[in-house]
């Protein structure tokens, strides 16, 4: 039998953590889509003459800083789960929001390491597979 569980609601730090999602969010999301491979700043920090740099390098900043933006996504994803969590009472959200975090985070993890042709592809793959697994896991049970 499934029974759906509820706690004490806490608006307060529900409240908080849906907008500390909201940021976290679209600071993965700008890693993922907007964000160029070299910044200003990244620039004047490391004294690179950028023409010196060649394109193959520019490209792969282009695999990287997509991929640490996944995890943020992720991350935020699962904040967000915590947000409507702690709003609702409802501990769906600590299911769904875990399960599709790890999916975006992994996800995006092993896509750019097939991109790269990485050496260590097999232990990536081997870490979505698991985080697949947990996600099915977590929305199968969701709040059992």
């Amino acid at each position: 039998m499934h029974t759906s569980q509820t706690v004490k609601k806490d608006r307060l730090s529900g409240v908080v953590t849906i907008v500390l999602s909201v940021f976290t969010l679209g600071t993965g999301l700008y890693f993922m889509v907007l964000r160029p491979p070299l910044l200003p700043e990244d620039i004047r920090f490391s004294g690179i003459d950028t023409s010196t740099l060649p394109p193959a390098f520019l490209d792969w900043l282009g695999v990287v800083f997509p991929t640490w933006g996944g995890f943020i996504t992720g991350f935020g994803i699962v904040l967000l789960g915590i947000g409507l969590y702690l709003l609702s009472g409802r501990i769906l959200w600590l299911y769904l929001g875990t399960a599709a975090g790890i999916l975006v985070a992994f996800g995006r993890f092993v896509y750019s390491n097939i991109v790269i042709s990485s050496d260590f592809l097999w232990f990536i793959t081997g870490l979505f597979a698991l985080a697949l697994g947990l996600a099915l896991i977590l929305v199968l049970r969701r709040g059992r």
